[in-house]
């Protein structure tokens, strides 16, 4: 087999390799906005009710308490998709770095 047959193979299975890692940066880039825009809206105001203002407070107070509860899940699974973004985002960047190596590999060849 001759080397340009080899590098072709290696530039077509480099690809591959680079459109999955891409597909893995998506997803968790995704999932790691969920969550951003999870806890954002926990920080939205309520709506002005026409409650009691005693009871306005109360309910306040309570919803703070469910929220500061929420935030802290919601944080503690935004660390970890923040680790799965930051190492499939190192993983796309080196599939690219390796794809482009390749591609001029293949262009010298021509």
């Amino acid at each position: 087999m001759s080397d340009k047959v080899k590098l072709t193979q290696l530039r077509h299975v480099s690809q591959l390799l680079l459109d999955v890692r891409l597909m893995k940066l998506e997803r968790a880039t995704q999932a790691r906005q969920e969550s951003l825009d999870r806890l954002s809206e926990l920080n939205r105001p309520a709506p002005p009710g026409d409650l009691n203002p005693v009871i306005a407070g109360e309910v306040a107070m309570r919803y703070q308490l469910w929220a500061d509860q929420r935030r802290s899940a919601i944080n503690l699974v935004l660390a970890r998709q923040t680790v799965a973004w930051t190492e499939a985002r190192r993983d796309a960047s080196e599939a690219f770095g390796r794809n482009q190596i390749i591609g001029k590999l293949q262009d010298g060849t021509k």
